[in-house]
């Protein structure tokens, strides 16, 4: 019954495609895009080992419907609906699975419209928060092998000591507190002004958030920064509110550098993390980067989530990327005795449509 109702999704899917292909010239334009992203991972927590066929949640598999008219007055309107289908996430294996976790299914990601003009745009549905990425800015050319939110390949898996588990996962022991990711929600963007531009949204539940960005291009290097204060109003009991931030720089014979700082209200522990990453793009298709963070306070006061993780990426057409990764997982526990590290390593493809 699962799969018929994907299979029926699908089919009005195509359909609506059709159809809108043959609307008047006063409708939106619009086009179809997305990728798929699979790859190959092993990992071992010191007790087992295995490997695993997985769906890389750094770029998750995914297709999209986008577009965008221009219209009298200045104005112009888009619409973006962009739909997630994973099959065995990286972010949610574990030592106790057996087989595939579950059927493919359909995840919203967006769905929205916008309105933009000479003093901004405006985005009514579901769709990024302000504050979304801002942890996240990165030049280096290896986020699709790994970036700031080092959860996304391993955060599954649980440590252990001696066959013993803790129940302390790698995505319980760090992040990056990157804001409050997609919600359904009214946001504002202002015009560009020398590379700078910020925005504000609200949500249910009284979330809110504001964000500054910038980015530029100086010739010699590109500058890409952001930093937010999100807010979690009614809809957490133990969140207060979130700051967010990341900046990045690639000069023009590749060398680059990136770094990121972020905390989280939460009662009395106060999590934080911070990030650093050091890469080099080379000989036009190829980018290489050795990264390190840490997070405290998130599994337990004065816990100690720190990460290493090495990546690659070959680029050898537009739309398609090769990579490989490789993490290492500590945990630092305050109470009680270290468990043993986690490695993970990851090797795949992303192919752009």
């Amino acid at each position: 019954m699962h799969k018929n109702i994907q299979k029926g999704f699908v089919i009005l899917v195509l359909i609506a495609a059709a159809m809108l292909a043959v609307s008047p010239a006063n409708a939106v334009d619009f086009a179809i895009s997305g990728q798929i992203d699979r790859a190959a991972l092993y990992a071992d927590d010191g007790h087992t080992a295995k490997w695993f066929f997985v769906d890389n949640d750094n770029s998750s598999t995914r297709f999209r419907f986008s577009g965008s008219n221009d219209f009298d007055q200045g104005l112009s309107v888009g619409i973006l609906w962009e739909v997630e289908m994973q099959s065995n996430p990286s972010n949610t294996m574990n030592m106790d699975l057996t087989g595939d976790t579950t059927d493919v299914h359909f995840d919203e990601r967006k769905i929205e419209f916008w309105v933009g003009s000479p003093y901004g745009k405006i985005w009514l549905g579901q769709g990024d928060m302000a504050g979304n990425s801002t942890s996240e800015v990165d030049l280096s050319g290896t986020e699709v092998a790994a970036y700031s939110s080092v959860v996304d390949v391993g955060g599954g898996f649980e440590f252990q000591k001696n066959g013993v588990y803790d129940g302390i996962t790698v995505g319980g022991s760090r992040s990056n507190f990157d804001g409050l990711s997609r919600k359904d929600r009214v946001r504002y963007d202002t015009p560009t002004i020398a590379g700078f531009y910020a925005s504000g949204s609200i949500g249910n539940s009284s979330i809110w958030d504001t964000a500054l960005r910038y980015a530029g291009d100086f010739g010699w290097a590109k500058l890409a920064a952001a930093a937010a204060w999100s807010d979690y109003g009614t809809s957490s009991t133990t969140n207060d509110n979130i700051f967010s931030s990341s900046a990045s720089i690639l000069f023009d014979f590749g060398l680059n550098f990136t770094a990121s700082y972020a905390y989280r209200k939460q009662n009395a522990t106060d999590p934080y993390n911070i990030f650093g990453k050091v890469g080099y793009q080379f000989l036009e298709k190829h980018a290489a980067s050795v990264q390190y963070s840490r997070t405290e306070n998130l599994s337990a006061k004065d816990d100690k989530g720190d990460t290493f993780g090495v990546a690659y990426v070959y680029s050898p057409w537009k739309s398609v990327e090769f990579y490989g990764t490789y993490y290492l997982y500590m945990l630092d526990r305050d109470q009680g005795s270290d468990p043993d590290d986690i490695n993970v390593g990851m090797i795949g493809g992303r192919v752009k449509f």
